[in-house]
């Protein structure tokens, strides 16, 4: 293989898609103005297209191809071909790939970014940054879990870690498109306020959006953008503050603790800010706040008496 220099171009088909829904983002964030609407849309429509057409490039690249059966694979490597459109392609993931959650070839929400951005590209258009915004954020909102569910999971080429870096970069973006960002609080809205006491600010889009489910689970998914901040290990080492190294051989305070009511014996319990406190106990394991630290075995409890946990309680009592 030759090796690229600096200057050259390389946009194999995942990291083209989404680096079109970068641009599209970037051009979106906090106060977009009249050219950064123009190519939001343009580029929203571009990536669209594409990563679609990446998701079946992954299964099988003729159906990229408007007519599978005249595939030729030196023309596809080349780009010598006509290829399907958003609701071609959005058929042949439904029928073909079998995606788990297939967006409809129909939708109106596509269709009407489709249309904006041929008006742009054939005879220009103007309209207000609200209108343009009604556009572009409905099929933010279908693409982004599109994208984790069904297209990155699926990347294992080379280009897979440049992929999921670039990814990465998009996800803070999410987070400053404000019309997006309130269209989703709204929807969350349900779910959040029920769960202010343990719900965490993302440390991707910046959103208290990150919700501890607890029961044991080993997922942690920001509802905005879709960060995936991993294992409960992974959390600690986010979020939490300090080493448990220092902590054991000079004392103070641990990034996290065990929890006394859990029980599960492995530090779980971060002391984090969430969307109700400046900053609380939360157990990643159970999915509950804690009220205070054991004085005695220093694991994070609800105490009655004495701030120490019940075990600790019971101990002390039981040499009565």
């Amino acid at each position: 293989m030759t090796d690229r220099t600096h200057g050259d171009m390389h946009f194999p088909i995942i990291l083209n898609g989404l680096d079109y829904l970068h641009s599209s983002l970037s051009a979106l964030a906090d106060q977009p103005k009249g050219r950064d609407l123009k190519y939001a849309v343009l580029h929203l429509q571009l990536g669209t297209e594409t990563l679609l057409k990446a998701r079946l490039e992954l299964h099988d690249p003729k159906l990229v191809w408007s007519k599978p059966q005249t595939f030729d694979e030196t023309k596809h490597r080349l780009g010598s071909f006509h290829s399907v459109g958003v609701g071609k392609a959005l058929e042949r993931l439904r029928d073909d790939v079998k995606i788990a959650a297939p967006l409809d070839p129909e939708d109106t929400d596509l269709r009407a970014l489709a249309d904006l951005r041929n008006r742009l590209t054939h005879y220009g258009a103007s309209d207000t940054a609200l209108a343009v915004e009604s556009r572009t954020v409905p099929v933010l909102k279908k693409l982004l879990p599109f994208l984790d569910d069904e297209l990155l999971p699926h990347a294992h080429s080379d280009d897979a870690t440049a992929a999921h870096e670039l990814m990465e970069q998009i996800r803070p973006l999410i987070g400053k498109v404000g019309s997006f960002v309130q269209l989703r609080l709204d929807e969350l809205q349900p779910t959040l306020k029920d769960a202010t006491e343990r719900t965490l600010r993302c440390v991707s889009c910046g959103h208290f959006t990150l919700v501890v489910e607890g029961g044991g689970a080993e997922a942690f998914l920001c509802l905005l953008c879709g960060k995936d901040h991993g294992t409960i290990a992974d959390m600690v080492e986010l979020y939490g503050v300090g080493s448990f190294y220092e902590a054991h051989t000079q004392g103070g305070e641990p990034p996290a603790y065990e929890c006394a009511e859990c029980g599960s014996g492995d530090a779980t319990v971060l002391p984090v800010e969430t969307a109700d406190s400046s900053t609380a106990l939360v157990c990643l394991f159970g999915g509950h706040v804690l009220e205070d630290v054991c004085e005695q075995c220093r694991r994070a409890c609800n105490s009655d008496l004495a701030d120490m946990c019940s075990d600790c309680i019971g101990n002390r009592f039981a040499r009565f």
